[in-house]
């Protein structure tokens, strides 16, 4: 249909939160939602689209302390109740985020600017953007998951930061 528009929010970045302490990744048991509630705030960032309908989530990463620090990050996803089997997280994606040497505008916080895809559920379609010494992006497809947590399993940071900007159509 000529003329038809499609309504965009404004695509924000929000701070989601950070990770100050690690943990192992998820263990199979351990995917309930009872049990990730359970999880100590500083090892986990839990994001939640602020409106309904968002297609895909723009991530990026800050870490304070030296160029080159890897952090690797587990990414799980999980959707509203209703069903049986439903209250459980998915592993979506492992990734190993490099500390670089874009600051943040504190001197001692810096952009990831190199992200490393392992383990990636394709079906959410994950997408990374590295440029040296520019700012990391993570791209991913909601598919309607309408929760989402990230665990460090490896921080060699003292502290991970996570932005979300949602996306809509």
């Amino acid at each position: 249909m000529r003329g038809q528009n499609k309504i965009s929010f404004p695509a924000n970045w929000i701070a989601a939160g950070s990770i100050t302490s690690e943990t192992a990744a998820l263990a199979v048991s351990g995917r309930d939602v009872a049990t990730v509630d359970a999880l100590a705030a500083a090892k986990t960032i839990k994001l939640s689209p602020p409106l309904p309908g968002a297609y895909a989530m723009l991530l990026r990463f800050r870490a304070d302390g030296a160029a080159d620090l890897d952090s690797v990050l587990q990414m799980y996803a999980a959707r509203g109740g209703g069903g049986e089997g439903d209250g459980h997280y998915n592993r979506s994606a492992q990734l190993t985020v490099v500390t670089g040497t874009q600051d943040t505008g504190t001197s001692t916080i810096h952009f990831i600017d190199t992200i490393t895809p392992a383990s990636e559920d394709a079906l959410f379609d994950g997408d990374e953007s590295n440029l040296t010494n520019m700012i990391a992006h993570y791209y991913m497809r909601t598919l309607g998951n309408d929760r989402f947590i990230i665990i460090a399993s490896d921080l060699d940071s003292t502290t991970v930061y996570v932005d979300v900007c949602w996306l809509y159509e």
